[in-house]
């Protein structure tokens, strides 16, 4: 080991001693293996297990709507679970290197199947220019880099866009939430993304009228669309209805 790594070692030891890292759900010291959250509570996580099975609910609810290919979510999303307290931290906390850190687990829970074997490009969901002005970032780009460390598909960042910045969705109704993102994504660089299966990645999935939104203008142009998240909150159970 050379004296430089030695050196930097000893300090990162000091900084943690003097700044201990916590655990983002327990707020329990984490040991020097440990990323962002302890080992119990990372196994007491809400995983959906779905492992990119396909006909799962998240795309079913794509179905006969936009070319899907697959779909998965990592994490089930349960309003007073304490898990929750991780996609908090990313969106609130500036804490990007957790997006970071989770697109690495979410594309590692799928890396033995066949889930990225066609995937040409990823492309996170665009933040609300107010948002990322705010927040200095967006959390579905840290988890797309995450994604492609693991994965070396490809980043594409610039070739959609929002046009509006819509309010934020929290509060409203699954009405209002599909008027608020009609019209609010426009393809900024078709070329890029022309007959490519693209890759859609973004924080958390509610009802899904924003991916959609996003998706379906990405439609227009590439041959196909698989979606990955975070988490995805409700059952998500029925789907398209194809009637």
């Amino acid at each position: 080991m050379t004296l430089l790594k030695i050196i930097s070692r000893q300090c990162s030891e000091l900084i943690n001693i003097i700044f201990p890292r916590r655990c983002l759900v327990c707020n329990r010291i984490l040991s020097a293996s440990e990323q962002h959250i302890c080992t119990s509570c990372y196994m007491k996580l809400p995983f959906t297990r779905w492992h990119g099975r396909q006909g799962n609910g998240i795309e079913r609810m794509f179905w006969a709507r936009i070319p899907i290919h697959r779909a998965n979510a990592l994490l089930h999303y349960y309003g007073g679970d304490e898990s929750r307290k991780v996609v908090l931290a990313l969106k609130y906390n500036n804490r990007p290197q957790i997006g970071v850190e989770f697109g690495r687990i979410m594309a590692a829970d799928l890396r033995d199947t066949d889930f990225f074997s066609d995937i040409d490009a990823i492309v996170p969901v665009p933040l609300a220019r107010k948002r990322i002005k705010k927040r200095g970032y967006n959390q579905s780009e840290c988890l797309a880099k995450g994604v492609s460390e693991i994965t070396q598909i490809p980043v594409l960042k610039d070739v959609i866009k929002r046009k509006i910045d819509n309010p934020t969705q929290t509060r409203l109704t699954n009405d209002e939430r599909k008027e608020n993102v009609k019209g609010i994504f426009m393809i900024n660089d078709a070329d890029a993304i022309k007959d490519k299966h693209i890759l859609l990645i973004d924080d958390v999935l509610t009802t899904g009228v924003t991916i959609m939104s996003c998706a379906e203008e990405i439609a227009k142009v590439a041959s196909g669309i698989s979606i990955m998240t975070l988490f995805v909150a409700g059952r998500h159970s029925d789907g398209a209805k194809l009637s």
